[in-house]
């Protein structure tokens, strides 16, 4: 089952969390009123940096995961990911190796 992850309803943040063996540090950016964007640090390593906020998609691609899991945005209506909606329609989940 994926995890949830809280995120607050501003419009830019930083995080750190630990999922399984790793560390990740999630920075989410406002780019403009409609779109955000996401970049993810695994265990100091860069993954992903000012990736846009898609519903629905997985944020690695296959190659980065590496068995270590994935991110997605789940919205209502498949909606673009903002941060006015973070923590009600809009949510930020994990997905371990397994769900993927």
């Amino acid at each position: 089952m994926p995890q949830l992850i809280k995120i607050e309803p501003t419009p830019n943040q930083d995080l750190t969390i630990r999922l399984g063996d790793h560390r990740y540090e999630i920075s989410i950016k406002s780019i403009s009123d409609d779109l955000m964007c996401i970049s993810i640090i695994r265990d100091n390593v860069m993954l992903i940096r000012g990736v846009r906020a898609m519903p629905s998609l997985l944020f690695l691609p296959q190659h980065l995961e590496m068995g270590a899991g994935n991110f997605a945005f789940i919205t209502v209506n498949d909606e673009y990911p903002n941060y006015q909606k973070f923590g009600g329609d809009h949510q930020l989940y994990y997905y371990a190796p397994g769900e993927v």
